[in-house]
């Protein structure tokens, strides 16, 4: 057992000194790299890039507000609506109903009168299901343009790792 031990401490010692050439080597590259870079770059330029950024942010955020506030106004709407027409069902069930004892008429009146109500309540969770839809398919579209960020940004790992290859070759040259 003891010599198992040891035997896997080896191995880790090993793999932490591979590991450890390999950061040294790519910090050797870094600095080469990092010297070879243009030193006159102007600040003044990255102080545009993130006032843009900033920028597009808070347009970003009123417009989310916008959103936001025009979401809980059709909300308030559709609450109201609801209301009203339960209500205004409850007020027409009452009176229909007292006049269907007695007159056939107004018994299939109140039929229709209760399998309208059905289909508005049928329509309004149609509605709200229909937003709560569409709101998994805006996440669902976010989800997306994330992913399709991620795999840009690797893309571009790879074009620096190749642009950086070109740049050794052309120093070689």
């Amino acid at each position: 057992r003891s010599s198992d031990l040891i035997q896997e401490l080896h191995e880790r010692i090993r793999a932490g000194a591979d590991e450890a050439k390999r950061k040294e080597e790519l910090h050797r590259q870094l600095v080469a790299e990092y010297e070879n870079l243009p030193k006159d770059v102007s600040r003044a330029a990255y102080t545009q890039r993130i006032l843009e950024i900033v920028g597009n942010i808070k347009k970003q955020k009123e417009e989310i507000t916008k959103i936001l506030s025009a979401t809980k106004d059709l909300q308030k709407e559709i609450n109201s609506l609801t209301g009203k027409l339960e209500r205004t069902f409850a007020v027409t069930d009452e009176l229909v109903f007292k006049d269907a004892k007695q007159d056939e008429a107004v018994r299939k009146a109140y039929k229709y009168l209760a399998a309208l109500h059905e289909n508005c309540i049928q329509l309004i969770q149609t509605i709200e299901d229909t937003g709560t839809i569409m709101r998994e398919i805006r996440d669902l579209e976010e989800q997306i343009e994330t992913e399709d960020t991620k795999k840009t940004l690797s893309n571009l790992e790879k074009i620096l790792q190749d642009y950086r290859a070109i740049m050794q070759e052309i120093g070689r040259a």
